[in-house]
């Protein structure tokens, strides 16, 4: 059993990885090109209107895709119940959507928004259509088939979206992009996936799932209100073009501090339900994520601060060099991010949803703190008190993690603190020598490697040696 969980996962890893990465390049990519095409006010109008989208995508999935995985064995009449009871629920939503656009407009003096929002809040239904295809793909470990389906519809959408820009649609080629993505996605996915809902429905069963995915929606609801509440501060204190630049570093960041993790969790959320039983295994799983994790991210988020101006003109141009500062700050709230949702999916496939709930309120409000009293200090202020929060979270989730897996918090410390030490004293070493390659960023980042990679071995690093058996047993399984 635990070898056949375990070749899973190995395959598993390998399909998200393609998938994550791939889209990933993909979205770096598009982002790119619609950057140098767009204006950051662009982008600020689709982030201004965003929190109203992903909040109601929470409420549809409703915590029912993650009591699936939970659940050993879900039967046809539990997935049919949930694609039904998602349908309505989005129905309903956009109707409540569509209603509320010309308010929304209103609130940022900008009338765009109300036709915009009217035509991207289909993405509510598109989305709706394809939940249960992709739970249950994500539930038997296929991700080869769910790598497909991402890559394809992305490739489209983002044809899509690039054509638009270049005919001079502006905001209109975004809700191409992300429409696009989810319609060709769900078209796709209802293919591919090879199943189909029956007539069945059963209360029974909505009672069963909504008593462990309901307090993970109520955490979910609460946890993307508040990550996007940051968006309505700067879109109305600041300006559309201010919105526009943090959402542009914030995307930057989210690739560099969430592939990773996000790879490793999509996998493991399954394999750590599995193993809800065995706490042994479960702990060292944990351990082993978390090193990796913080041996790949940490150096990667400290030279991304290093070199995050030139970078980004690189990237996006002059235009946008405002937004560096932004970036560096959100670095270092990525230096905790990177190791949320590892000690979370761990406690909630212990089945600990009720408990996640009731600190997330904790969590959540910290943040809100944060940000009220960081907006005081302007745009940087914010930014700093969401790094602040961001430590907040990590340390929760650790501390839960500790109660309820064994996963103690100091030997949580014990993995990561060599890491992050090591990370920041090549930062340190680095910046008195990037002056000797100034305007050469990629030169920096290849001495920061050098002396993080040299250090490493020197320090004679357990993670190296576990990244090397890990590496052997895959190409073992490939010969």
């Amino acid at each position: 059993m635990a070898e056949s969980i375990g070749k899973k996962a190995v395959k598993g890893t390998l399909w998200a990885s393609v998938d994550r990465i791939g889209n990933m390049c993909l979205q770096f990519g598009v982002n790119l090109v619609l950057a140098r095409l767009l204006l950051p006010k662009d982008f600020g109008v689709i982030s201004m209107i965003e929190i109203f989208i992903v909040v109601s995508q929470v409420l549809i999935d409703g915590g029912f895709a993650s009591a699936l995985i939970q659940k050993k064995q879900p039967t046809q009449t539990d997935y049919s119940t949930v694609f039904y009871c998602n349908i309505f629920i989005a129905v309903i939503l956009y109707g409540l959507i569509f209603a509320i656009a010309p308010f929304v407009a209103d609130f940022y003096d900008l009338p765009l928004i109300k036709n915009v929002l009217r035509v991207i809040g289909l993405i509510l239904i598109t989305n709706a259509l394809s939940i249960v295809q992709t739970n249950r793909l994500r539930k038997y470990l296929e991700l080869n088939k769910l790598a497909f389906a991402n890559l394809s519809a992305y490739i489209v959408s983002g044809i899509g979206a690039i054509l638009g820009a270049f005919h001079g649609m502006g905001v209109w080629s975004l809700v191409i992009l992300q429409l696009g993505y989810s319609s060709v996605l769900a078209a796709i996915l209802w293919i591919v996936a090879r199943w189909r809902p029956s007539g069945s429905l059963s209360y029974d069963s909505v009672k069963e799932l909504f008593g462990f995915g309901g307090y993970l929606l109520a955490a979910g609801l609460l946890q993307e209100i508040c990550k996007n509440v940051q968006v309505i501060i700067i879109g109305k204190r600041f300006s559309a073009t201010d919105t526009g630049l943090y959402s542009q570093a914030y995307k930057l960041d989210r690739i560099s501090s969430y592939t990773l993790p996000n790879i490793l969790v999509q996998v493991m959320f399954p394999v750590y339900a599995s193993m809800q039983d065995e706490e042994e295994r479960l702990t060292d799983m944990l351990g082993l994520n978390t090193r990796l994790i913080s041996f790949v991210i940490f150096p990667l988020m400290c030279v991304l601060m290093l070199i995050a101006r030139p970078l980004i003109v690189f990237l996006y141009g002059d235009v946008w060099a405002a937004c560096a500062p932004y970036f560096q700050i959100l670095c270092v709230g990525g230096l905790f991010i990177c190791l949320q949702n590892t000690n979370f999916f761990a406690v909630a496939a212990k089945g600990k949803s009720r408990i996640l709930f009731y600190w997330s309120i904790y969590k959540w409000s910290f943040l809100l703190a944060c940000l009220f009293i960081g907006m005081l200090f302007g745009i940087y202020g914010l930014l700093w008190g969401m790094a602040l929060s961001n430590f907040n979270i990590f340390m929760v989730n650790a501390l839960l993690a500790s109660r309820y897996t064994g996963y103690k918090f100091h030997r949580q410390l014990g993995d990561i603190l060599p890491i992050l030490g090591l990370s920041g004293l090549c930062m340190t070493i680095t910046y008195f020598l990037k002056d000797m390659v100034q305007g050469y960023f990629f030169l920096t980042i290849l001495i920061y490697a050098i002396i993080y990679l040299g250090l490493a071995f020197l320090m004679r690093m357990a993670v190296l040696g576990e990244i090397k058996m890990i590496a052997t047993r895959f190409m073992n399984k490939r010969a």
